[in-house]
């Protein structure tokens, strides 16, 4: 049995990004200068730490943001990162390297228990998602999750 249709995740990690209120991927896409965003949505299953969503926007004048809003933290402001440029260009990089536009959800996500990453990308028109368990990656799957660990440690900051 497709195990999809048992673990319906997508609308938890979709109502992390509306329970953040943040912008929907397209609407960012059309301010002026946007070239390309990349958003990451965390779920904590344990409640150790409050779920997030982490955007990364790429500006002309190769100007590099990323904001994360934690729930029920802050009061709903984000946290505001300049990222380098070149540390942006190595995670394109990586993600280039692996077909991130390709690939499907990892394969035999967990029903429970675990934690999920819904990462995604945009430019334009053009918008991809996927979900994946972090501790729990393999192949493809755990060189990003490795990729944006090593490149967005910003996105992955625990708030309780």
């Amino acid at each position: 049995m497709d195990r999809g249709l048992l673990a319906p995740h997508a609308p938890t990690l979709r109502a992390i990004i509306e329970s953040a209120g943040v912008e929907q991927l397209p609407e960012i896409c059309v301010r002026p200068g946007v070239r390309a965003v990349y958003r990451l949505t965390v779920y904590h299953h344990d409640g150790r730490a409050r779920d997030s969503v982490s955007t990364l926007i790429y500006r002309t004048g190769r100007e590099v943001q990323l904001e994360t809003v934690f729930l029920e933290r802050f009061g709903g402001k984000p946290l505001v990162y300049s990222i380098p440029l070149d540390r942006y260009e190595r995670l394109v990089a990586r993600l280039n390297a692996i077909h991130f536009d390709q690939l499907a959800d990892q394969p035999d996500l967990p029903l429970y228990g675990a934690d999920l990453w819904l990462v995604e990308r945009a430019a334009g028109s053009f918008t991809k998602s996927l979900i994946v368990a972090p501790d729990r990656a393999e192949g493809v799957y755990s060189t990003l999750v490795n990729a944006v660990r090593a490149d967005l440690p910003e996105a992955l900051r625990e708030v309780g």
